[in-house]
């Protein structure tokens, strides 16, 4: 049984990390792949390495769909009371079951511990490489570029640094439109130390405008411009003020500030160690998803028979989004240090490991 379990859970995990993969690409390169910044070699060194990065997530999905796939096969052709006949307890035959899922547990705290920081950093860093070889090329014709916090920027075409036709929407902290801007031609350069690109329009109309009423743009003024900048920080779209995210963070550097947000006698303090006592907790919860979820296949795989398999995939699969959403949410409250997150982050292992033991034990009573 251990080799069609491994062989079903490498498959299923396969597609899991093909989807999974597949939209943070989209998501987070799909501009820059768009734009070209990205060619197929730098594209092929991302998909490496983010393939690891979304084990810990395939990895239990995947395990669920390999048991219910098997012991369900093997339930509906009676092997499982043939073997229970024979003198085997239900322990004894889910054995190889149990190892795989602990085998999980293992790769998913080591990618979650050590590699998966490592690697978002690199993804990261590779990105901020492409962008600053190339910070021009964001500018593509007939597109609404909205990459710039703050602004939203369209141009018909583009001569080499050269927009012709060229809008400016600048927007306020909730990304409504306070001021446009109409030009017939724009200029575009990257600042001598390459911290920002400063975009000059000529011969400009400019309009304000208040996002807490509804007017006519004809009635507003127009305010006429010989020559209006704007610069354009690089810095969040390469994301180094997202540098601080605690996801990112290896287990020693969560460690090492967690010390000193004890030592450092600010009031919010306590509110600082809880939040990174939550990351580092979620890096060795989050890989006990796989024993969790395999804990309840087991049970609801054995009882499956021929009519029943593609109600139980259902529950499985709704039970395995249930424990993501519960566990999303307990993540959510890292901010509010007392209701302690640091500890909440385990309910959802605890909650469906004593579910899943619940209806094991009533499986190997029958």
């Amino acid at each position: 049984m251990f080799g069609q379990l491994l062989l079903a859970s490498t498959m299923a995990v396969a597609v899991f990390v093909f989807i999974l993969v597949f939209f943070k690409m989209l998501k987070v390169a799909g501009d820059a792949l768009a734009s070209g910044q990205i060619g197929g070699h730098m594209l092929f060194y991302l998909i490496g390495i983010t393939i690891p990065v979304m084990l810990p997530y395939a990895l239990p999905l995947g395990l669920l769909t390999a048991i219910l796939l098997v012991l369900g096969r093997m339930s509906a052709q009676n092997e499982i009371v043939a073997m229970k006949a024979a003198g085997l307890s239900l322990w004894r035959i889910t054995t190889p079951v149990f190892a795989l899922a602990l085998i999980g547990v293992v790769i998913s705290g080591i990618i979650n511990v050590y590699y998966a920081p490592i690697a978002d950093t690199a993804f990261r860093a590779t990105l901020q490489n492409a962008v600053q070889r190339d910070p021009l090329s964001f500018f593509t014709p007939r597109t609404f570029v909205k990459d710039f916090p703050g602004y939203v920027i369209f141009a018909d075409r583009r001569e080499g640094n050269e927009l012709k036709e060229i809008y400016v929407w600048e927007l306020d902290d909730q990304s409504r439109a306070i001021r446009q801007l109409q030009g017939q031609r724009a200029l575009l350069n990257v600042s001598e130390n390459a911290t920002e690109i400063v975009l000059t329009v000529f011969n400009a109309n400019g309009q304000m405008m208040n996002p807490d009423e509804l007017a006519n743009l004809d009635d507003m003024p127009i305010v006429e411009f010989k020559k209006s900048e704007f610069r354009l920080s690089l810095a969040d779209l390469l994301g180094e003020h997202k540098q601080t995210k605690l996801s990112i963070k290896t287990l020693n550097e969560l460690i090492a500030l967690r010390e000193a947000a004890i030592h450092s006698g600010e009031e919010d303090s306590f509110a600082k160690r809880i939040e990174l006592q939550t990351a580092i907790q979620k890096k060795f919860s989050f890989s006990f998803a796989v024993l969790s979820l395999a804990l309840v296949a087991i049970p609801l795989g054995i009882k499956a028979s021929r009519t029943e398999t593609y109600a139980n995939f259902a529950i499985a699969l709704g039970l395995g989004i249930s424990y993501f959403v519960v566990f999303i949410f307990c993540s959510w409250l890292e901010k509010t240090p007392t209701m302690r997150p640091d500890l909440l982050i385990w309910a959802p292992n605890f909650a469906y490991q004593a579910l899943g033991g619940i209806l094991f034990w009533r499986a190997s009573k029958r």
